[in-house]
């Protein structure tokens, strides 16, 4: 499985891409990888760490966003979501790296 930094793929607020198809096509493909990558890891962690549970919500919305094309605030929820995740990664240091 692939490692994720966060800060790599999150330097900020997703630009938005009206107009420009390939800009687009892009930010469409970082939101699907960090959607796939956030789903994966929480379905281990969870197991584990019951507590992560309480970011499903906001992962099931940024999904939403994703759904409805609205890729730029979809790569900012999952980020929100990967930040969360990564503080909590300091309280079970057993978690597996994003």
């Amino acid at each position: 499985m692939a490692t994720f930094t966060i800060d790599a793929q999150l330097g900020g607020p997703a630009p938005s891409a009206p107009g420009h198809p390939a800009a687009e096509e892009a930010l469409r493909e970082q939101a699907a990888a960090l959607l796939q990558h956030t789903y994966r890891w929480l379905d281990e962690a969870v197991v584990d760490v019951p507590q992560l549970a309480g970011a499903i919500p906001a992962a099931v919305a940024a999904v939403q966003l994703y759904e409805a094309e609205q890729y730029g605030p979809c790569v900012n929820q999952i980020g929100a979501v990967l930040g969360t995740l990564q503080q909590a990664r300091g309280a079970f240091p057993a978690l597996p790296a994003l």
